[in-house]
């Protein structure tokens, strides 16, 4: 006997000495004891004072919104969605501070009818017609035209003052040129036709101007199909602004595309302004905002169902539910008007944030509300001491703090988790990006300190008003003041007086899930998925289409404002990409010319040999103009040679370099410019072909030139360089976001096993939707990248919330934990990943790439996430999960007995033998 004693107190001493907690593990139950305390003094404060808690949270909130005084609002996607320190978008700011673009171009596409050739006289004088309409139109009572009142100046030939481009260059845009013409395929098919007006270059380019082009065995043009005519306005005010007047002038000739009559031309001609594509793409996204206005108004219907429980009076909630909305607007407003008061530019992708917050402020109360509930079993006795007297005010903030002390920790550690990763995602050079994760990580901290503060303070309110009705109906009033049933038998209902039914999570769920089958399925599954998605990921491809910014019809095939412009610009693109040719500029910064003469020369003579440059395109320019110009009589030092180029350019034949030298007041070269053209099969072209060709450039201009330090710049090399730099991005801010979250779930779990179990689900989330880019027939690019880096933010709740919720059960095993945690966790979890879910279900109707993507990915984000938060976390939990923070002292507990077979009490966190020997 004495044996068995000495035995079983050596398996306690030894118990003892194995279970001590780490230091990690107290530095955590300190974190979790500090949250826990200050989470319920802050509620005590609260729960006495609700209505000064509210004056002034909204107070503070307004004060807060005061930031947008200071908003900056951008809707241009070369202003979104490229990153904006990529050498393409240091490129452009250098170009567009030397070379600013003072015109915008309005073009009208001319389609041959019945198959007929336009290179008929004919057909070409009716071509003219459509030209003499152009330059008819007007607008602000006839101060604005394609003429001289508005067009962009032409300096290259003083005779023609305007500025232009199109096949009737190859008679110099003059009528009785063409009809005096015998032979016009012989006049098409020469290459050395002076270009008057266009500034693309010295002669006229046929593939730059028309389409559908046919030719003969020797390759000679016989007839064409399409052609294109540019108009080029001045958009620059003298004020330097942008004029916006032109826009009313572009609407003008966007109506053109219905008038007249031809016989050559087939209807409606297709006219492409900025205007137009401004109102299309505008267009769209208010079409979307209405939309998503009403997705924000589902979610607080949806809010108010899911806390609205007719035949439960004590859980019925339903106006808190839209009061829990209300707070989380509060918050976005708050938040919001913080970030922008700190610079953070606000644009129409932003308003994806509304929901995102929408659905986390929302879990956040559904899980205070749930803490609460989890006490119904008292309320009756509460009750009745207010019914005897006792203050409702004390009662009701002594089971308001409770509950938030209980929902505290959980809710901090996943709005940290969640403001982490928003954060780390905002260190991406991708504006849309960054602005959204400043946007979300700021809402999450607002919402955290809203949802502790005013959404308590309303709780406390509506415990206050349970309590007195219930105490009104402990006292037979409600047979006088409320006939509804569902209310005057409310403490007469076992649910309240007893203890708290399983819901059905930890029920009947619970059950199927976790029995063995459930459990290989949901492996079996998850694996399978993780497989598929592997292999999207593999397979992604990176691209980016600028006109995927179009839209043509809505949700039920109606068309948009502006929807023929899709079209048009995708007949543009098709027929006119210059004749297999893409326009570039060559750029030279400050140097001594005259010093690096032959390293110029060299430079523009080996770059047009270069297998993908046309080689005329860089004949012409112009350092090659002003050698020929001095070579009577050639500078001999480098004060001559600039002196010499600003001679030159006063005269005819270098008037037409004016735009392209930039001189400073002692004739120093600042900066040039040569228009170049790339040659390649036009099915090839896309973005990753361009980023390519950009590259090669860029490397050839380093290894030849770098005196002059040379640029390659075009438009679509923002775009471009944008997926080269969102891969890396991508990858880094995954990383970064992930190492984040882990730290702090570390930090704030206080077991490594627990924070990489929640790692690893979100990992996985963030795998799946990147391999779903293939899945959905998209492309990695600046758009669709965005939602893989948020996934990060959005993936955590509920498998932190299920973790935590595991790790305080002090349940014996780990399967009758993870049982207790889908019973306490789930239908909060369920409720506020749902709440999203449906809310974004009117996004799937939008018409707009961004909107789209948005809903394709966050649908998946949110899926998955409860997915693996109600679904994978429980089942590997109730096989590898962590053990309980309270588990001690059971273990110590089940081992003495197994040993004294005495029954044991735990008390204290000790284990003490009862009954012992």
């Amino acid at each position: 006997m004495g044996n068995m004693v000495e035995s079983s107190d050596k398996v306690a001493d030894e118990t003892t000495t194995k279970k001590q907690p780490t230091a990690l593990q107290r530095a955590a139950a300190a974190v979790d004891h500090g949250i826990a305390a200050g989470t319920a003094k802050v509620a005590t404060w609260v729960s006495t004072k609700p209505w000064t808690t509210i004056a002034l949270a909204l107070f503070i909130s307004a004060l807060c919104t005061l930031g947008f005084m200071n908003i900056k609002s951008e809707d241009q996607p070369d202003k979104l969605f490229v990153p904006d320190n990529s050498r393409a978008f240091r490129d452009r700011r250098w170009v567009e501070s030397r070379f600013p673009n003072d015109a915008s171009v309005s073009t009208m596409i001319l389609d041959h009818k019945n198959g007929r050739n336009l290179l008929d006289k004919e057909a070409l004088l009716e071509v003219f017609d459509v030209y003499d309409r152009v330059l008819a139109t007007s607008s602000d009572g006839g101060n604005r035209g394609y003429d001289e009142r508005s067009c962009a100046v032409n300096t290259r030939n003083p005779a023609q003052p305007c500025q232009k481009s199109g096949i009737l260059a190859f008679w110099g845009w003059d009528r009785a040129t063409l009809e005096a013409d015998t032979d016009i395929i012989a006049t098409i098919n020469r290459d050395d036709v002076p270009d008057c007006c266009s500034g693309a270059g010295p002669f006229v380019v046929l593939g730059q101007n028309a389409g559908k082009i046919s030719r003969d065995d020797a390759g000679l043009v016989t007839s064409i199909g399409t052609l294109q005519l540019n108009f080029y306005l001045n958009a620059k005010t003298k004020k330097g602004g942008r004029d916006k007047k032109n826009r009313e002038l572009e609407k003008e000739f966007d109506k053109i595309r219905d008038k007249g009559s031809y016989d050559y031309l087939d209807k409606p001609l297709k006219p492409l302004t900025s205007f137009a594509q401004s109102e299309n793409v505008g267009g769209g996204f208010d079409y979307d905002q209405a939309l998503i206005n009403g997705a924000s108004i589902l979610i607080f219907l949806y809010a108010f169902w899911a806390m609205h429980q007719r035949k439960d009076p004590y859980a019925s909630r339903g106006w808190l539910g839209v009061a829990a909305a209300c707070v989380v607007l509060v918050a976005v407003a708050a938040g919001f008007g913080l970030a922008i008061a700190g610079g953070t530019v606000f644009s129409a992708t932003a308003s994806i944030a509304i929901f995102l917050i929408l659905g986390i402020g929302l879990d956040d109360a559904f899980v205070i509300v749930g803490a609460e509930l989890v006490h119904r079993g008292d309320f009756s006795e509460d009750a009745k001491r207010v019914k005897d007297g006792a203050d409702v005010y004390e009662i009701a903030s002594r089971r308001v703090v409770r509950a938030m002390a209980a929902a505290g920790p959980s809710i901090f550690v996943t709005s940290i988790t969640d403001a982490v990763a928003f954060y780390a995602g905002a260190i991406t050079t991708i504006p849309a990006i960054r602005a959204f994760c400043i946007f979300c990580g700021t809402c999450v901290l607002t919402d955290y300190l809203l949802q502790t503060t005013l959404f308590v303070a309303i709780l406390t309110l509506d415990m206050r008003m349970k309590l007195r009705r219930g105490a009104r109906e402990l006292n037979e009033e409600a047979q006088m003041r409320c006939c509804k049933p569902c209310v005057k038998n409310a403490l007469s209902d076992p649910k309240i007086n007893g203890s708290r039914p399983t819901s059905f999570f930890g029920g009947r769920y619970a059950s199927i899930l976790l029995s063995k089958a459930g459990m290989a399925f949901v492996l079996l599954s998850t694996a399978a998925l993780v497989c598929v998605a592997a292999v999207g990921a593999f397979r992604v491809t990176a691209d980016f289409q600028y006109q995927d910014f179009f839209v043509e019809t809505d949700a039920f095939g109606n068309d948009l404002p502006y929807a023929w412009f899709k079209s048009d610009f995708e007949f543009q693109e098709k027929y006119f990409r210059d004749g297999n040719q893409y326009p570039i500029g060559v750029y030279t910064s400050t140097a001594d010319y005259f010093v690096e003469g032959s390293t110029t020369q060299k430079f523009y003579a080996e770059y047009a040999q270069q297998p993908y440059v046309v080689t005329e395109s860089v004949m012409g320019n112009w350092y090659d103009a002003h050698q020929l110009y001095a070579a009577s009589n050639p500078p001999q030092t480098s004060e001559e040679y600039k002196n010499s180029v600003a001679t030159w350019l006063q005269t005819d034949e270098g008037k037409g370099y004016q735009e392209d030298v930039l001189l400073d007041a002692q004739n120093n070269i600042i900066a040039t410019k040569t228009d170049v053209r790339w040659q390649f099969n036009k099915k090839e072209l896309d973005t990753p072909m361009i980023l390519n060709r950009m590259l090669r450039s860029r490397t050839f201009g380093r290894k030849h030139a770098s005196a002059v330090k040379p640029r390659f710049y075009q438009f679509a090399f923002v775009f471009a360089e944008g997926i080269r730099v969102v891969l890396r991005e991508s990858v880094i801010s995954l990383c970064i976001a992930c190492v984040a979250v882990l730290v702090v779930l570390l930090l704030l779990l206080g077991d490594l096993w627990a924070a990489c179990l929640v790692a690893s689900s979100l990992i996985m989330v963030c795998l799946i939707t990147y391999g779903s880019i293939y899945w959905y027939d998209d492309h990695l690019n600046n758009v669709s990248a965005f939602f893989v880096i948020i996934a990060v933010g959005l993936a955590t709740d509920a498998s932190a919330h299920y973790c935590v919720a595991f790790l305080e059960s002090s349940q014996s095993s780990r399967k009758d934990r993870a049982v207790e945690a889908l019973d306490l966790l789930g239908p909060p979890v369920f409720l506020g990943g749902t709440s999203t879910i449906l809310g974004i279900c009117l996004t799937g109707f939008c018409v707009t790439y961004v909107f789209q993507t948005f809903f394709r990915y966050l649908m998946t984000i949110l899926i998955l996430a409860v997915w693996f938060g109600l679904v994978v976390m429980p089942v590997v939990c109730a096989l590898i999960g962590p053990k309980s923070r309270r588990s001690e002292a059971i273990v110590a507990k089940e081992d003495l007995e197994a040993v004294t077979d005495a029954p044991i009490s735990v008390s204290g966190g000790a284990p003490t033998a009862e009954n012992s020997i």
